[in-house]
């Protein structure tokens, strides 16, 4: 049982930090936010973007938020890179 234990929590810590999947509108590379509650951004918050392109996290402020069908289309502004960019989240989470 001992054994087991580490990868509880291994599990545990992983699930506690799964991000809302999506991609980069414009280049279509997947992108990862970091997030437990995505119902809850608001317009004007920065939140934490994992980018697969680059494997870095890049701090992203919303400017806009919109249904995209089944999905959520964010309007942001990339501050590490100086530029906005559009994200397509999956699943509607609002």
């Amino acid at each position: 049982m001992k054994r087991f234990l580490p990868l509880l929590f291994l599990f545990a810590c992983q699930t506690a930090l799964a991000g809302w999947d999506g991609v980069d509108e414009s280049t279509n590379v997947p992108i990862s936010m970091s997030t437990s509650r995505p119902d809850k951004f608001k317009r004007g918050e920065t939140v934490e973007v994992f980018d697969y392109a680059d494997r870095n996290y890049h701090e992203v402020e919303i400017e806009h938020i919109r249904s995209h069908g089944e999905n959520v289309k964010y309007e942001v502004y990339d501050k590490d890179m100086y530029m906005e960019r559009v994200f397509i989240m999956n699943g509607k989470h609002r």
